[in-house]
């Protein structure tokens, strides 16, 4: 491993890897200075959590519903009510630099910041406050300007949380990947320009964070498959997952896999199974100590363990509810809309649902993702009997073996099924969906990618590979680019 640390190739790939976090950070920024004020999903409702902790030094209890002024008054001002949802509508604009309603934006009372009496209702006040907590800090340092510049100080402190997932793409893909160089960069590339993470990154919100703590449970999970599971991967994987579920419980989603996980070790090592189990119960302490503190919160303020229920708060308004939703219909219609509204919302839809591309670039991305499922198939039926092996893996000779993989398609289809279970959960207590998007997946986005890649190349010759990467590191920073300058700009300024 030294030796390899001190090989010219990692240098080079790590510095490549450095340039690619820079032209990341660079380039959410050029993004987050075109999405006007409050157009990323909920972005007034995180922000307001942010200025609430801040501005008031505590978290918001049961009876903190409401946004505070400056935000519900922003609001207003910013135009933004009509647009979630509803690309034919527009947000006003004007000819000048000076955009309507920014003179008074910035002339915001002061003692607007920490009062409610509009009465705005905000819709995350009592959500999981890991993130708003740490975000309340750079609000404090940064606290004398205009709510314009507070605002936009929040996303590039969004930005800067979400950009390492650059950098453990990198390691994911060298961990699965030890003889691959051209895939190393591959990867991080794509999901550095992948449109929707580029949007998620450079609004104010705990989405961004939220995927590179996911991201970072998942090395950690693939670490452990290589080195086997002791004390110091239970208590860093069970930081890593308080830390996550205090940012968004879904990541509840993962804890099967971390339990599977574990017995998997525990079969698979004999000879450490005390240590294995020292390790689990290390991992459940720390999980249960961080965690447990918020679900006797939640409870209190939530009537529930670990969120709050936008039906029950009045955030959501049902009307017409059905309530007799058939398993195999619902499953039916689930699975049409993964393929359909959210295999879109994932690669790209920007503002608040209410900016897409055109119809063609979905259909392409559609193509593209049947041949990559087809290629795994096929390179599987080839590959069969000389699949990659335990010790050729850990010499550093051969890519993960399959047990790894398996367990890596499992991040990317468990949280499918526990969601398609969660959303029929709720057709019959309130009579609607849940209402799901394509940016609740983007925790998987690094294996999602890879396997998006590796499958696409089964079809490639192996004297065109180099071509093929290289067209797949360009086709995601053009998609990137047209999104930007093609779609949201003109949704917005033209």
């Amino acid at each position: 491993m030294l030796r390899d640390f001190y090989s010219t190739q990692f240098r080079r790939e790590w510095l490549l890897i450095l340039l690619l976090l820079l032209i990341m950070v660079l380039k959410g920024v050029i993004w987050s200075l075109a999405l006007p004020l409050w157009q990323g999903p909920d972005e007034e409702d995180h922000y307001n959590v942010i200025q609430f902790i801040a501005e008031l030094g505590r978290l918001p209890d049961e009876q903190d519903t409401f946004l505070v002024d400056e935000v519900a008054l922003s609001r207003e001002l910013a135009d933004v009510g009509r647009l979630p949802y509803a690309p034919e509508q527009r947000q006003a604009f004007t000819q000048t630099s000076i955009g309507p309603g920014e003179v008074d934006l910035a002339q915001l009372p002061l003692e607007t910041r920490s009062s409610f009496e509009r009465q705005a209702v905000g819709k995350l006040n009592k959500a999981t406050p890991f993130y708003y907590m740490v975000a309340a800090l750079p609000y404090r340092l940064f606290d004398d300007g205009d709510l314009l510049s507070r605002a936009q100080t929040q996303r590039l402190f969004s930005l800067l949380m979400s950009s390492g997932i650059v950098v453990i793409a990198y390691l994911i893909t060298r961990l699965l990947f030890p003889t691959n160089a051209a895939i190393r960069l591959t990867i991080p590339t794509l999901v550095a320009f992948h449109p929707m993470m580029t949007q998620m990154s450079a609004v104010v919100t705990v989405d961004g964070f939220f995927i590179l703590c996911y991201s970072l449970l998942i090395m950690l999970s693939i670490m452990i498959f290589r080195d086997g599971f002791d004390w110091r991967y239970g208590l860093i994987m069970g930081l890593v997952f308080a830390v996550s579920f205090l940012t968004k419980p879904t990541i509840n989603g993962f804890a099967p896999l971390i339990g599977l996980l574990v017995v998997y070790d525990l079969w698979r090592g004999k000879g450490r199974r005390k240590e294995i189990i020292w390790g689990a119960l290390i991992m459940g302490v720390v999980i249960l100590a961080l965690t447990g503190w918020w679900m006797i919160r939640s409870l209190r303020i939530n009537n529930d363990l670990f969120y709050f229920n936008p039906v029950l708060e009045g955030h959501r308004i049902i009307q017409n509810p059905f309530f007799d939703y058939a398993p195999f219909a619902h499953m039916v219609d689930y699975y049409r809309s993964v393929w359909g509204g959210l295999f879109v919302t994932w690669w790209a839809h920007f503002g608040w649902i209410d900016t897409a591309l055109p119809p063609s670039v979905y259909t392409l991305l559609r193509i593209l993702t049947f041949a990559a499922i087809l290629g795994l198939f096929v390179w599987l039926f080839r590959n069969w009997r000389n699949r990659p092996a335990w010790g050729t893996w850990s010499a550093g000779t051969s890519s993960a073996p399959m047990v790894v993989w398996l367990f890596l398609s499992l991040t990317v289809i468990v949280p499918v099924l526990l969601l398609q279970g969660y959303d029929l959960i709720f057709w019959w207590q309130y009579g609607n969906g849940r209402g799901l998007q394509g940016r609740y997946w983007l925790g998987t986005i690094v294996p999602m990618l890879i396997f998006f890649t590796f499958g696409l190349l089964v079809w490639v010759p192996k004297r065109w590979e180099a071509a093929a990467h290289n067209a797949l590191r360009a086709g995601m920073v053009l998609l990137n680019f047209t999104a930007l300058i093609a779609y949201v700009l003109p949704r917005y300024y033209l």
